[in-house]
């Protein structure tokens, strides 16, 4: 039977072990991360200034950056379950190191250490999709990635808020213990999935293999890139400026709070059911409509002085965030060569990293510059990148995952432990 004529739900719990694997783990992770969401809180608890603090949550991002991009190389040459499992093992050992830090330059250090490993394995972890999910079941897969991480990411933070009431040292240690639970899980119940070296590759010499040069070499990578960059940037600013403007309008912090709960009830019960329409059409199509009406929802926040007005602009970005997302993610897999998936959701990583950092940063200069031009630039920001989504093709390349799922099934047959995954 044909994927468009099996119910979104059965594809779902069809798919193979390893993906259910990660995406429980993910879970997991999400569930008990923490370090980042209370950081600030603990070490201004502990006598550090609002300065000293946000230099020590910048340091955790620096850290990310370098995660993913080694990450992504440790995915490719050594391996995806390693990857993780080392990843997830640094992490909780450098976690539990926190509370017996002295001095702020010690506790940035370890922010860096932790940011590094925290992100290690994200490459791995989107690898793993591309490695043992069919082409036209990808976007249903990291839509289910997505529900996972947003799950986590919703109540992990309540049981975080309970603990540190008790003890911020219950936080270090739940967070160390949910990220061995990850490790552990991969361990146990996850087979390697990196491809075998083909006879034909093995004489290649080592140089040729490809590395990162080739990821950003690739013409529609490097435009896929700069798109993600421009939406990421954009995104962010729901969390960066958008309650300076929810404050200068006269509301309180609780109706902010709010906002970002419909964000999160619209996207647990209506992105998977999205996914159905949204993965048969042309990828970079979806993207590019995501983008347009991310541009729309966020530009016009500018515009919505009032409680009605906010909500509209939230549920239209909401909406953006539910159309191109799942597909964003899944497009590095699409244009991937076999060896090179690991670095080329490395290379994702990285693109969305630093507009993590620098959105916040610049949209907050702006943002104090002019309201006004602060808000109209991200809509700009956000056409731009619709724009460059459009142009990110390969000659010959398939446009819907579905074109060439013939093709990766071919590549699933040799992938060990696929087999086993499937029953």
């Amino acid at each position: 039977m044909a994927s468009g004529q099996v119910s979104l739900t059965r594809r779902i719990i069809g798919l193979p072990r390893a993906a259910w694997v990660i995406c429980i783990g993910m879970f997991i992770n999400k569930f008990g991360n923490f370090l980042s969401v209370f950081l600030i809180l603990y070490l201004t608890a502990e006598g550090y200034s609002t300065f000293q603090a946000g230099i020590a949550l910048g340091a955790i991002g620096l850290g990310s950056f370098f995660g993913n991009g080694v990450g992504g190389t440790v995915a490719d040459r050594i391996g995806r379950r390693w990857a993780i499992v080392v990843s997830m093992f640094g992490t909780a050992g450098f976690t539990l190191l926190v509370p017996f830090a002295s001095g702020i330059y010690v506790i940035i250090g370890l922010a860096i250490v932790i940011g590094f490993f925290s992100q290690l394995y994200r490459p791995a972890g989107g690898a793993i999709l591309v490695d043992t999910v069919s082409e036209s079941e990808r976007i249903a897969a990291f839509a289910l990635l997505r529900l996972a991480i947003n799950l986590g990411m919703s109540v992990g933070p309540v049981l975080g808020g309970l603990l540190s009431n008790i003890s911020y040292n219950y936080l270090f240690v739940g967070n160390a213990v949910t990220s061995l639970l990850f490790g552990l899980l991969v361990l146990l119940l996850l087979p390697e999935t990196k491809p075998a070296q083909q006879d034909h590759v093995e004489h290649v010499p080592v140089a040729a293999k490809g590395g990162y040069r080739d990821v950003f070499g690739d013409p529609a990578m490097r435009l896929y890139l700069l798109a993600m960059f421009a939406a990421t940037y954009v995104y962010v600013q729901t969390v960066a400026t958008l309650p300076l403007h929810v404050r200068d309008a006269n509301l309180s912090n609780q109706f902010y709070g709010l906002l970002l709960g419909i964000n999160a009830l619209i996207i647990v019960l209506v992105e998977l059911p999205l996914v159905k329409f949204t993965e048969k059409r042309s990828a970079r199509h979806v993207m590019a409509l995501g983008l347009l009406l991310l541009a729309f929802g966020v530009g016009s926040t500018g515009a919505a002085d009032g409680k009605a007005l906010l909500v509209m602009t939230v549920m239209v970005w909401t909406f953006a965030e539910m159309i191109y997302t799942p597909v964003a993610t899944a497009y590095p897999g699409m244009l991937a060569p076999e060896d090179l998936r690991g670095r080329y959701q490395g290379a994702e990583g990285i693109a969305i990293t630093l507009a993590q950092t620098a959105g916040p940063a610049l949209g907050g200069f702006l943002y104090a510059v002019s309201t006004t031009t602060h808000w109209v630039s991200c809509g700009v920001i956000a056409v731009i990148g619709a724009g460059l989504i459009l142009a990110a093709k390969h000659p010959g390349q398939p446009e819907t995952p579905a074109e060439s799922s013939l093709d990766s099934a071919a590549v699933l047959d040799g992938i060990p432990g696929q087999k086993i995954a499937d029953q």
